[in-house]
């Protein structure tokens, strides 16, 4: 049996996301009753400024010490509305870089966006992109990236999450090992890709190589087989990419993420119940759910059991929980902090908007 600590701490391996600007009743109860840890915020719940401070005051007055979080890559890939600043896409920063290696203006969009984000009570950014640009036909990440030399991605990339993380707001590096050479979408099919390790060593881990030597939060997976060290699971399933590849060999110590475990990639094969206790065992942390409150607390439930029954080892539960914690302690204050909306969009970064589109 377990304890009544210990089912109440299981909730915060997960991170639900919901439909729509106002939380459901069922969604609010996952919060209450299965002890969620985190909740993603996405475009739908968040029309004005005004609604998304009262959206994120509610969830963290209903559970204290939640973890918000949301993808705020710049570009086509933003959540938030005006007046918050939009970045350009991430690839036209990468460009200036190319033409002035010594800049540092990617530290300065970190901080921009870590203090925009920190004003709204947002700790948990699943950015900067990390894979390598390497396939032009590759349009789910495509500007997405920085660029299409591995070298040039570490080096914006690290000045992004020192920026990020200097402002209390914990870095996402994503999707290793990497989904930039992909030509399948994740979000509806699973990508396979040839390259073996010495590939990867070559190109698409040197930024996830730079960013963990700049202490980077998080590392988020791919849903990407690579036939060449498994070809059996996606990374995302993979204790040889996890496990052996990304924490033993590279030295990885901090949170790993799973992307969500509702996409397309891994519906088709595996139920969101079975994704989850996959992913978990295969070295994923924290692992995103979807937006469905049904399916979530299917998952949940079914993974308390699974750690009942001894399927899933105290020993790993415990990893996760203490890097989740250990997460939490340094960006993510329990409470209800008021907002300050006065660096949201303020001159300053728009002026380091303006900047960047004049540079690139």
């Amino acid at each position: 049996m377990l304890t009544d600590e210990l089912r109440k701490n299981l909730g915060q391996i997960f991170m639900i996301a919901f439909e729509g600007v106002e939380p459901s009743a069922e969604t609010m109860w996952l919060l209450e009753n299965r002890h969620v840890g985190g909740v993603a915020l996405f475009a739908s719940n968040c029309p004005t400024l005004g609604r998304t401070f009262e959206l994120v005051s509610q969830l963290k007055l209903k559970s204290p010490g939640l973890c918000l979080a949301i993808d705020h890559e710049g570009g086509r890939v933003h959540r938030l509305p005006k007046p918050f600043t939009h970045f350009p896409a991430m690839l036209k920063l990468g460009r200036l870089y190319e033409k002035m290696p010594s800049s540092q203006l990617a530290f300065d969009v970190g901080r921009a966006m870590g203090r925009e984000l920190s004003a709204m009570g947002i700790h948990f950014n699943f950015a900067p992109v990390l894979d390598v640009h390497t396939n032009p036909l590759n349009h789910v990440i495509g500007d997405r990236a920085f660029s299409n030399d591995a070298e040039v991605v570490a080096l914006v990339a690290c000045q992004l999450i020192q920026g990020l993380q200097e402002m209390g707001v914990g870095a996402c590096g994503k999707h290793f090992p990497g989904h930039g050479d992909t030509n399948e979408d994740s979000h509806e099919l699973l990508p396979r890709l040839p390259h073996n390790l010495k590939r990867l060593e070559a190109l698409e881990l040197i930024p996830f190589a730079a960013a963990i030597q700049q202490k980077v939060a998080a590392i988020m997976t791919a849903h990407v087989v690579y036939n060449g060290l498994d070809k059996e699971t996606p990374a995302t399933f993979s204790v040889k990419l996890l496990r052996d590849l990304l924490t033993d060999k590279m030295g990885f110590e901090g949170m790993i993420v799973s992307d969500d475990l509702s996409m397309g990639a891994i519906s088709k094969t595996a139920s969101l119940e079975e994704a989850c206790v996959s992913a978990f065992m295969a070295g994923c942390d924290l692992l995103l759910v979807g937006k469905n409150p049904k399916a979530q607390a299917k998952a949940i439930d079914f993974f308390v059991r699974a750690v009942e029954e001894e399927r899933i080892p105290r020993q790993r539960v415990d990893q996760a929980l203490q890097k989740i914690a250990q997460f939490k302690k340094q960006f993510c204050p329990r409470g209800v902090q008021r907002p300050d909306p006065s660096v949201i969009g303020c001159k300053e970064h728009q002026v380091l908007f303006n900047k960047i589109n004049q540079l690139a």
